[in-house]
């Protein structure tokens, strides 16, 4: 008896087999009616969100890559005009600097110029002075060898003294 009573419990009794399969039929249909479709819809609206999402966020990145080209851009240009400016302020700077040099050679030539007319002018001057004391000197030599006209020896006494005069002086 043993040996049934085993079997009996290992081999289910078929109509309660039976039983089960139609309720869990019944509920998987019941699930199907009152919870899938719901469910699913609601899976289908959440993917068609997130799709849209995905979508909108794709375009956000185009755009985003189209503003940082546009933005590199205009980058390039400001870095061109900077260095167009640095190279028109340098250039100007050179230019400035050679007028600079020039203006300064001029005022050399100019200040050598007028310098080498006045050492002109005072050696004219000094060369009229000289002329007039060497005329003054021969005219009072003149006069002193005149006025003590004696002797040879006598006119060469007074020219070693006005000589002399003329060198202290």
């Amino acid at each position: 008896m043993q040996i049934i009573d085993i079997l009996g419990q290992l081999v289910p009794n078929v109509w309660t087999a039976l039983t089960q399969l139609c309720a869990t039929a019944v509920l998987f249909f019941l699930m199907y009616r009152l919870a899938w479709k719901p469910v699913k819809k609601i899976l289908d609206t959440r993917s068609e969100y997130e799709s849209s999402r995905l979508i909108e966020a794709d375009r956000l990145k185009q755009e985003n890559e189209e503003l940082n080209a546009q933005a590199k851009a205009s980058i390039d240009v400001a870095q061109k005009q900077a260095q167009q400016i640095l190279e028109d302020a340098r250039e100007e700077g050179e230019t400035l600097k050679e007028e600079i040099a020039e203006e300064g050679r001029r005022q050399t030539q100019k200040m050598l110029t007028d310098a080498q007319k006045d050492i002109e002018k005072q050696r004219n001057k000094m060369l009229d002075q000289m002329q007039e004391e060497i005329v003054d000197t021969a005219i009072a030599v003149a006069e002193k060898i005149l006025q003590s006209r004696v002797d040879e020896k006598r006119d060469r006494d007074n020219i070693d003294t006005f000589v002399k005069e003329v060198v202290k002086k």
